[in-house]
């Protein structure tokens, strides 16, 4: 399985404060690993949002889009649940 991402998430990635952005990148490294292994956490509350789009939830506040593909997951966005549900009326 292949892990990117895109130029969506990098850029609304890059307005958190360092402790956020580790927290981020601490849960989507949990969840690559977890991912692989094809044993996901239920605490992940892991939603398919539409045919390839997936949500998984950072914290209580947070959460991140991605697109799953066969061979590849692609993170899009990540966000509090009012800024997916804006993302989400771009795409």
């Amino acid at each position: 399985m292949n892990f990117s991402f895109d130029s969506s998430f990098r850029k609304s990635f890059k307005r958190y404060d360092i402790s956020q952005k580790i927290e981020i990148k601490r849960k989507l490294d949990i969840f690559i690993r977890a991912f692989e292994t094809e044993k996901i956490p239920y605490g992940f509350g892991l939603k398919c949002l539409k045919k390839n789009l997936w949500e998984i939830r950072i914290n209580l506040p947070q959460r991140t889009l991605f697109w799953k593909f066969h061979k590849e997951i692609i993170f899009t966005f990540v966000g509090n649940h009012d800024e997916v549900i804006r993302f989400l009326k771009h795409i």
